[in-house]
């Protein structure tokens, strides 16, 4: 009789089994950062072309109106109503030709009416690193009638901010009574400022204040009028908040179609704690202006810095280590300083 064998298999033991576990944890921790770096870097080179897109919007706005948006078209004083902002004046060349015919260029800002806009998520705004892209939430301030926005990650350039006085003059918004002689300083003003002045056939009231109109800030910003030069004159930039609400932090960040003060509009200060993706981090450190200058940040989830597009549609990364005397220089159009463009 033939006796049948069986085939003896042998399979791995645990000892081995921990081994390749442990080989595989290695190689895993090996790659991990090279794959994280990999995903930072795309999303930093989408975030540049969103910013060369918005440039060119910006230039073609220039050219068929003859001049950029307004920063925003505020009413009155701090705290004011206002009406249409940069945004949203740059949809049409952004390819949002249909969400533009959707506002309503007679109503305010915030008015119900315009909520399909403000609520409205618009790609060309959303940096891929920031993590409050798609969010609703009501501002932490301003005339916005307990109605949630819609988040962005990019803010306008309203020029340099004044940190001298505990409460700082911007140029996003009509604010004398922060400024020495009850006056802006016109030097200081951004390419994308705030403006008192009817636009888009909106006609309203002027406001005076210790002698002062609100008119007097001037309109939007021909091309011709930035004597420093386009190529160091910054337009627009990043900003983004990581805190939590209810501490104040998302509530503080942008929101890409909300023209009141500095919601989506950031100015230039010679702090360094206002370039933070930290609005919190930057309010509890010791500064001039108190947290004043810390609404007005700059700021990504990029390593190290964050990405500006200049007045000559050049896109520029600039670390959060910079020198922030020359980066206030940049934020100005007719400042004249001698500068050197702070790129990383």
């Amino acid at each position: 009789m033939c006796e049948l064998r069986g085939v003896m298999r042998r399979g791995f033991t645990l000892v081995e089994l921990l081994v390749v576990i442990a080989i595989i944890g290695v190689l895993v921790a090996l790659l991990l950062p090279a794959v994280q770096a990999a995903r930072e870097s795309a999303r930093r080179m989408t975030c540049t072309n969103q910013l060369k897109q918005i440039g060119l919007a910006l230039h073609n706005h220039a050219d068929v109106r003859g001049a950029l948006p307004p920063g925003g078209v505020n009413t009155g004083r701090n705290g004011a109503r206002c009406y249409t902002t940069w945004t949203i004046e740059i949809l049409p060349f952004l390819e949002q030709q249909s969400l533009f015919q959707q506002y309503r260029q007679d109503r305010f800002n915030e008015d119900p009416l315009n909520a399909p806009v403000f609520q409205a998520r618009v790609k060309a705004y959303e940096c891929p690193a920031d993590t409050l892209n798609g969010k609703l939430e009501i501002p932490a301030s301003g005339p916005h009638q307990n109605q949630p926005f819609r988040h962005g990650s990019y803010r306008a350039n309203s020029g340099r901010s004044d940190i001298t006085t505990n409460n700082p003059g911007r140029w996003d918004t009509f604010q004398p009574e922060f400024w020495s002689a009850g006056r802006l300083l016109k030097e200081y003003r951004g390419p994308l400022h705030g403006t008192g002045l009817p636009y888009n056939g909106v006609t309203f009231p002027d406001v005076v204040f210790n002698g002062v109109s609100i008119a007097s800030m001037g309109g939007p910003v021909r091309m011709a009028e930035i004597i420093d030069g386009t190529s160091n004159s910054m337009l627009v930039g990043e900003c983004t908040f990581i805190d939590k609400i209810p501490l104040a932090g998302s509530n503080r960040a942008t929101f890409w179609a909300f023209s009141y003060a500095s919601y989506n509009q950031s100015s230039a200060t010679v702090e360094s704690r206002t370039l933070t993706n930290s609005y919190q981090k930057c309010a509890t450190t010791p500064g001039l202006a108190a947290d004043h200058c810390c609404k007005a940040a700059w700021g990504s989830n990029h390593t190290g810095g964050l990405n500006f597009v200049f007045c000559d549609g050049s896109v520029k990364y600039v670390s959060f280590n910079v020198d922030v005397n020359l980066l206030a220089n940049t934020a100005t159009i007719e400042g004249g300083e001698s500068l050197i463009v702070p790129i990383q």
